[in-house]
């Protein structure tokens, strides 16, 4: 690592091996410089002029050179030692073979460390070290490349600084230098995070005059604590004093790694104050109404020139946490009226400040005001059920102190009774509940109410009414009364008591078959119906089912009737019937026809009888013939003639008489 420093008229270069092992290599055998002019009056050079300014590695002066040297710069010896000495101790030393091996390691990593530490402190020992150069023939318009290198040891990777002698500035003084004043002693601070590049150490001064200063140390302050994990921001030192009441000056210059000195800051004063020895005692106090309480409190009276003021701090609680409720109060007053909204319980204490902002507080006072005002009642409830009747409420949160906690009120009917399901106050403004999706009621119903540290307990929430999801079919309806008659089924039914019911509906299948047929679809409050499309001495089966809202249908079990037609009046068949007396011919022309159920006439039955006497039956015919002739006749009598139809299924039809005279 290659560091340099331009001064006006010259070029200060330091370097160091990042490693203790071959730092001691590179001891031995030396360090050579390569300096290379990069660029000349603001041109870069085409092609680089390359220097070697060591004619031989650098290499640490003989041990007899440092003789005089020492005695006057203490940073010098450590770099001597470190080099030349033949022990380098470390405490707490171990013994056996493998603890020799260790030590060893142990005093070389110190030999190192306190090495490169004091070539930080003493430039010019770093350059009796040889891990220093002054190079002193530059000129103002060139820029140069510093390459520093291990004498023959490839394993070691140089490494180069660009500078030249434009890049010359004035160093600073620190920033953020301040005095904080305590018993007999002050704390100085400053800015270390944004100087430790440029300063490696700092030196503070001290005067008691204001124009005379000297060292306050013999050695430069060094800060051991910034780590890379967690680096520090501001460097501190505490100057001891003899007396508090003299004011005394500082001022503080930081010092570079090449041994130069920056400028001073401006000069700070402090003295020290007198520490607080004896607290204040809060010693009585009285309830106003229940946010206002006036405090007292002794403090003796001499001691007020040594303080700032008290503050009040306040909690709900005597453990803490405290938090101060009140500005300075003055020294000489001794009663405070609080005015701010209390705690059911309030522990109070006093603090008193001293002029360095140091604090001494009281033990804790309790003050419990009288509280028979309820919370306000909450507001913002709101909530959902899941599929699986899981509720999740939430609600706002009420904004008094001494709120314990809120009451969870449900009810599973309109006019039911809430009952408290928590049976205790619950801490929060969300609540998860379940109810029963098996349970009749198709609503559940909350309301919340909060609760004070004094038990008292608001007026409950508006009321939340959340629908359960329909998982319960309806309620079947049923049939009451059935008539079967004249070939029809007159059917009725109690129709489904289930509120969220929208409709019903009616069906209707031939006993035996598994598929139903809608016959009607009820969507109004009838509750009959008569069914005429069905067939002489079929047996059917009827149904009656409701749907509610959620598509759910009622259960069969109860709502079927079996109903057996059995319709024995004569159906009309003949709707033409004629008969023609042809007397030329001796004859009489019987005709007929078939208009309805054509198709259901198997054959026809004549009889035939004189007016008056018994008929008897006289013809048998199929069903396509529609003509007749008689020419068994008498004259002048009156015939009679009855047609039967013959149906299928044995259905009775319906009798025609024809009389006619011949």
């Amino acid at each position: 690592m290659v560091n340099a420093r331009a001064q006006k008229d010259q070029i200060l270069i330091r370097w160091a091996v990042n490693s203790p092992a071959e730092w001691q290599k590179a001891n031995k055998k030396g360090f050579t410089i390569t300096r290379t002019t990069v660029l000349r009056d603001g041109v870069v050079l085409p092609k680089p002029e390359k220097t070697l300014l060591t004619q031989k590695p650098l290499t640490p002066e003989p041990l007899d050179s440092w003789i005089d040297f020492v005695q006057k710069d203490s940073n010098a010896a450590i770099i001597a030692q470190s080099i030349y000495g033949e022990s380098f101790e470390v405490t707490g030393a171990k013994e056996g073979d493998l603890a020799k091996i260790v030590n060893m390691a142990d005093e070389l990593d110190q030999r190192y460390t306190f090495a490169l530490y004091a070539a930080d402190m003493s430039f010019e020992g770093a350059v009796k070290a040889g891990w220093g150069y002054i190079d002193k023939n530059v000129k103002s318009n060139e820029v140069y490349a510093y390459q520093v290198k291990v004498f023959e040891s490839p394993q070691v990777k140089e490494s180069s600084y660009m500078i030249g002698l434009r890049d010359y500035t004035v160093l600073p003084a620190p920033t953020d230098f301040i005095a904080v004043p305590d018993d007999r002693k002050v704390l100085l601070s400053w800015d270390y995070e944004t100087f430790k590049r440029i300063y490696t150490s700092f030196m503070v001064e001290k005067s008691s005059d204001g124009i005379n200063y000297t060292p306050i140390s013999n050695t430069a302050l060094v800060n051991l604590n910034d780590k890379d994990e967690n680096p520090s921001k501001n460097m501190y030192y505490v100057d001891t004093l003899s007396v508090n009441d003299k004011i005394y000056h500082y001022r503080l210059y930081g010092i570079t790694s090449f041994g130069e000195k920056g400028e001073f800051t401006k000069p700070i004063t402090a003295k020290g104050v007198a520490a607080i020895v004896t607290p204040a005692r809060l010693v009585d106090y009285s309830i106003l109404n229940s946010n206002e309480v006036n405090l007292e409190w002794d403090y003796p009276k001499e001691s007020e020139s040594f303080i700032q003021g008290y503050e009040i701090n306040l909690a709900n609680n005597d453990k803490g946490p405290y938090k101060v409720v009140s500005k300075i109060i003055p020294p000489s007053q001794r009663k405070l009226n609080f005015k701010e909204s209390l705690y059911p319980s309030n522990y109070f204490t006093i603090s008193v400040v001293g002029k360095n902002n140091q604090r001494l507080t009281s033990q804790s006072m309790l003050v419990q005001p009288v509280d028979s005002i309820p919370p306000a009642k909450p507001i913002g409830l709101e909530g959902v059920i899941d599929s699986l009747g899981t509720v999740r409420l939430k609600w706002k949160p009420n904004q008094e102190k001494d709120l314990r906690g809120y009451r969870i009120l449900r009810a599973n009917t309109s006019g039911e009774e809430f009952v408290d399901i928590y049976h205790q106050s619950y801490i929060g403004t969300e609540y998860k509940d379940s109810v029963s999706l098996k349970m009749t009621n198709s609503k559940v119903y909350y309301r919340i109410a909060a609760e004070d540290m004094r038990y008292n307990i608001s007026d409950p929430s508006d009321i939340l009414v959340l629908d359960k999801p329909d998982k319960i079919p309806p309620a079947a309806p049923i049939f009451k009364d059935y008539d079967n008659k004249d070939g029809k089924v007159h059917l009725k039914w109690i129709r489904s008591y289930s509120e969220d019911v929208v409709s019903h509906s009616l069906r209707r299948r031939e006993k035996g078959q598994e598929k139903w047929l809608e016959i009607k679809q009820i969507n109004d409050t009838i509750q009959e119906f008569t069914d005429d499309r069905i067939e002489n001495k079929k047996t059917y089966q009827y149904a009656i089912l409701a749907k509610d809202k959620s598509n759910l249908w009622s259960s069969l079990d109860h709502s079927v009737i079996t109903v057996s037609v059995l319709n024995f009046t004569p159906v009309k068949v003949i709707t033409f019937l004629q008969g023609t007396a042809d007397r030329e011919n001796r004859k009489i022309v019987l005709s007929w026809d078939y208009a309805k159920n054509k198709g259901k006439v198997l054959g026809l039955s004549i009889y035939k009888n004189e007016k008056g006497l018994p008929p008897t039956l006289w013809k048998e015919l199929n069903s396509t013939v529609f003509t007749l002739e008689d020419k068994n006749l008498k004259i002048n009598k009156e015939y009679e003639y009855h047609l039967v139809p013959n149906l299928e299924n044995d259905s009775p039809a319906k009798a025609e008489t024809l009389t006619v005279i011949y």
